[in-house]
């Protein structure tokens, strides 16, 4: 199927959900219950189409975990939907990122996801790989906000991996410490560059120097689709504390 037949096919799935989530919230703010369970059935179904679409290139793969991850989004509020689209996300992680990945014949096309450890050891994003990383990680989208993180980052901002999912990186470091400390080394990642820097967590009781590394996220086609963050306490130094 030609590149722009499959993108008008894949944007059609995108309109269905969208317009039957409109749909849904209508049925909801009238209170008719029996529309509302009508309409959660068939929005399934079309997100069901969404995940069933098979992408074929990292502009696909990103289009495809951006919606799913604007569901969640938008839906926050709603935790049995949160909840829901999470599993969602975790099933196209692990089809285009997984050990296993595999989009029709084109493996070979697929380049390791992102180098957690640097040089030449390549980590596959792999979510139970992840998951067993000790260190503070997470995956951040293009817009700063969290597309996964392993337990320990989830422990470490005394929240869920699924409460995360979705918000931004500022609530948690802070407005002011994101856009003096973090932004622009941000940026310079999602541009392609590896970047580290550290900021002054002051979220407890005892504020503490955090060091931050974050290493962009690419896809089959060397494009960044977003950043692995990787966080560690740093252990002050006289220099640190005259600073």
């Amino acid at each position: 199927m030609p590149q722009t037949l499959r993108e008008e096919n894949l944007q059609s799935r995108f309109d269905a959900v969208s317009l039957k989530s409109l749909q849904l919230q209508q049925a909801v703010r009238v209170g008719n219950d029996d529309l509302v369970r009508l309409l959660d059935r068939e929005l399934d179904t079309l997100i069901g189409d969404v995940v069933d679409y098979r992408a074929e290139d990292s502009r696909e793969i990103h289009l495809q975990l951006r919606f799913i991850g604007g569901l969640i989004r938008e839906d926050a509020d709603d935790r049995t939907c949160v909840v829901r689209h999470s599993a969602i996300l975790a099933i196209l992680l692990d089809r285009y990122f997984g050990a296993e990945r595999l989009i029709d014949n084109e493996r070979a096309k697929l380049a390791p996801a992102v180098s957690l450890v640097g040089g030449d050891d390549e980590m596959v994003l792999n979510e139970s790989i992840l998951n067993s990383i000790p260190d503070r990680l997470a995956v951040v989208t293009a817009d700063c906000r969290y597309l996964y993180v392993n337990p320990p980052y989830a422990s470490y901002r005394r929240e869920t991996a699924l409460d995360l999912v979705g918000r931004h990186l500022s609530e948690f470091m802070g407005v002011e410490a994101f856009e003096t400390s973090a932004r622009k080394r941000i940026e310079q990642c999602f541009a392609g560059d590896t970047v580290d820097f550290d900021y002054w967590n002051t979220d407890g009781a005892n504020p503490c120097l955090i060091h931050v590394r974050a290493t962009p996220l690419r896809g089959s086609a060397g494009r960044v689709i977003g950043a692995v963050i990787m966080l560690r306490d740093v252990a002050l130094t006289v220099d640190h504390l005259a600073a």
